[in-house]
């Protein structure tokens, strides 16, 4: 199984669903992390705290990224596990995890944030080592603190491929925020019309990355599955 490979055919095959998806959950989180970074950006302007501006908008950034990564990675592993309704169950599980997802990323991403902005280094090293435990909730149906030795395992055994595939969902999502924010500017200089472009194509673009991440992890996890089993059964044979 190439991950890159079927998380593209996986996109092009279940692109509609994937975009309701996106447009229900995602979009939401958007216009209110939007709104709310353009007010403290304001308050920032006026306090002269820019510091505190930027803190804010990579925490909730973060936040909100783990958190609606849930209903994708549902979608994933419901629709390559032959479940029946994958768009229900992808729904129920969010609204069931959620809220516990929700207070993991409030401790991982400020931990996170901390390390980015005192040393930089261990904050890069917390957010790769815990990246997939929203991905993992999902496929062991477990509450994210029970799945965090399981990212770390994953995190530390694949840590230069998952670094890799970070940053290359960060180029990607600023490059297409870039082409979106020239190619409107050069036909009006809106402010709505820039704002809304850039959720337009933030909608498009983030499910197929959630699903890249779901295909790794999920790839990633069988693999430790066997090799648990190999040695497993290595010990019992020696």
């Amino acid at each position: 199984m190439n991950p890159m490979k079927e998380s593209i055919r996986f996109y092009t095959r279940h692109i509609e669903s994937l975009l309701l998806l996106s447009t229900v959950i995602l979009f939401p989180f958007l216009l209110v992390h939007n709104f709310t970074i353009n007010y403290v950006n304001f308050l920032a302007a006026l306090t002269g705290a820019p510091i505190v501006s930027s803190f804010y908008n990579l925490f909730l950034l973060l936040l909100f990224l783990t958190v609606v990564q849930i209903v994708f990675a549902q979608y994933v592993i419901s629709e390559l596990e032959g479940e029946e309704r994958p768009l229900r169950h992808s729904f129920r599980t969010f609204f069931e995890t959620a809220f516990s997802v929700f207070l993991f990323g409030i401790v991982y991403v400020l931990a996170v944030c901390f390390g980015l902005m005192l040393f930089v280094v261990p904050g890069v090293v917390l957010l790769i080592l815990f990246y997939l435990t929203p991905f993992l909730v999902v496929l062991k149906k477990r509450s994210p603190w029970k799945c965090m030795r399981a990212a770390y395992e994953l995190g530390k055994r694949h840590f230069v491929p998952l670094l890799g595939l970070i940053l290359l969902a960060s180029a990607v999502q600023w490059l297409i925020s870039l082409a979106g924010f020239v190619s409107v500017t050069y036909i009006t200089t809106s402010f709505g019309a820039v704002f809304f472009t850039q959720l337009l194509l933030t909608v498009l673009v983030f499910p197929f990355l959630a699903v890249m991440f779901t295909m790794y992890t999920y790839k990633w996890s069988e693999e430790s599955v066997h090799r648990a089993s190999a040695d497993a059964a290595a010990a019992v044979e020696g």
